[in-house]
C-alpha cells in the first residue's frame, strides 16, 4: 500500500532537510548532514524525472559534499549543509512539477536554487538570532 506519492515524499524529505539545517545544524556541517543529503538524493532519484546533466550536477555536488567534510574545508561547508541541499531538493522536486522555473537546464536550476537557498538561509539566521535572544533571557 503506497501512502505518499513519490513527489510528496521528496518534498517532505526536502522540508525535513531544511528543518534539520535550521534547527540542528546551526553552526557547522557534519557527517550526519552529508548522510542526510545523500539519503534525500536517493529518494529524489526514485521520484522525479530529471535530465542527465542535472543528474550529473547533483551527483557531483553530493560527492563534493563528502570530500569537503572529509578534508575539513570549513570555508565551503555552508554549500553542503542541509539548508542548502534541502533547498536544491525542493527546487528540483517543485520544478519537476512545473512550479518553479524548470529543471531541465543547469542555469534554471541554479537560479531557482540560489533564490530558495537565500530565503532558507535568512530563515535560519533569524531562527538562530531568536533562539540566542530567548536563551539570554533565562
Amino acid at each position: 500500500m503506497i501512502i505518499l506519492s513519490p513527489q510528496v515524499a521528496t518534498i517532505l524529505s526536502a522540508l525535513l532537510l531544511i528543518y534539520i539545517g535550521i534547527v540542528v545544524e546551526k553552526y557547522y556541517v557534519s557527517w550526519s548532514s552529508v548522510y542526510a543529503n545523500t539519503l534525500s538524493f536517493l529518494i529524489m532519484l526514485g521520484s522525479i524525472n530529471m535530465s542527465f546533466y542535472v543528474f550529473l550536477f547533483l551527483l557531483g555536488y553530493t560527492l563534493l559534499g563528502y570530500i569537503s567534510v572529509k578534508l575539513k574545508w570549513k570555508r565551503i561547508f555552508p554549500l553542503f549543509g542541509c539548508k542548502t541541499y534541502g533547498s536544491l531538493v525542493l527546487v528540483l522536486t517543485l520544478g519537476s512539477e512545473g512550479y518553479i522555473f524548470g529543471i531541465y537546464s543547469i542555469t534554471s536550476v541554479l537560479i531557482s536554487w540560489v533564490s530558495v537557498a537565500i530565503m532558507v538561509h535568512i530563515l535560519g539566521y533569524l531562527y538562530v538570532k531568536h533562539s540566542r535572544r530567548r536563551r539570554s533571557k533565562w
